[in-house]
């Protein structure tokens, strides 16, 4: 894989992910990107709503706050464009081919990943078949990811949000015939919460096809603003011999700065005591 983290002060590189922006260079951004530092991400996964900024340029910016874009997150571009890889017509999915195609030699400049979660397709319809349409395009975009080593991570979503892959099963299914080392699933623990029989037997069983873990709350808020033992997740992580990163995605409770000084209270504590 060609996405390296920067040093962490943690067990597990610590990533967040961001909301859809236009402007990366806002002043906005700028104080998150500083906030980030200050409690020692190492990276972010940005939601890019166009490819006109720059990625060389980015890659630098984002380097002044010791952070990198590890992960272009496609949900933001994807709404904006009504792209989706399963949708019955041809002529659709193509233009969401193309569209990927063109994201994946745009995280290769930044030595990102790929994430495919709303991208996938939405609720309803034949299941079976949007399976199989989505397969089809993850053929056809695995080859890119090969040519540009960009890995492409698919997220198992709950059945509230898509039909494609709902269980980290179900997405380990539609890749793991095509044997490309750059075809990967992305659990989420507040998707897995919804959906996985056990999180952990889930996570012990298809521990060869993750390197990256979303970190989100039974409540879809930032860790430490719902339920979930999260000291247990590190632990079981930790003796798992997991050796990737976990990436915050949640929603927003009070504010950016409120929720995450409240989420860091209690992870920059957890991701330590488990070392």
């Amino acid at each position: 894989m060609n996405v390296r983290m920067n040093e962490s002060r943690y067990i597990f590189p610590l990533s967040i992910q961001l909301p859809p922006v236009d402007n990366i260079y806002a002043q906005s951004m700028v104080e998150k990107f500083q906030l980030l530092q200050k409690y020692g991400f190492s990276g972010v996964e940005l939601n890019i709503t166009d490819l006109q900024t720059d990625p060389v340029d980015l890659k630098r910016y984002l380097g002044n706050f010791g952070l990198q874009m590890t992960m272009f997150a496609t949900g933001g571009l994807a709404k904006k464009h009504n792209l989706t890889l399963a949708h019955e017509e041809r002529r659709v999915r193509l233009k969401a081919v193309q569209t990927c195609r063109q994201i994946i030699e745009y995280a290769a400049e930044c030595e990102a990943g790929v994430i495919f979660g709303f991208v996938k397709g939405a609720v309803g319809g034949d299941k079976e078949k949007a399976q199989r349409l989505f397969q089809e395009s993850i053929g056809e975009l695995g080859q890119d990811a090969l040519k540009y080593k960009v890995p492409i991570l698919i997220e198992a979503t709950n059945h509230y949000e898509s039909a494609v892959a709902n269980t980290v099963e179900e997405a380990v299914s539609l890749i793991k015939d095509y044997n490309n080392p750059y075809l990967k699933v992305l659990p989420d623990t507040f998707h897995m919460n919804i959906e996985e029989r056990s999180s952990f037997g889930t996570l012990l069983k298809y521990q060869e096809f993750y390197e990256s873990l979303h970190i989100s709350d039974n409540n879809r808020f930032f860790p430490g603003l719902g339920g979930l033992d999260f000291l247990s997740i590190f632990k079981f992580l930790v003796d798992l011999g997991y050796k990737g990163a976990v990436a915050i995605e949640g929603k927003i409770k009070y504010d950016f700065l409120s929720d995450l000084k409240i989420s860091m209270g209690f992870l920059g504590p957890a991701l330590s005591m488990v070392g």
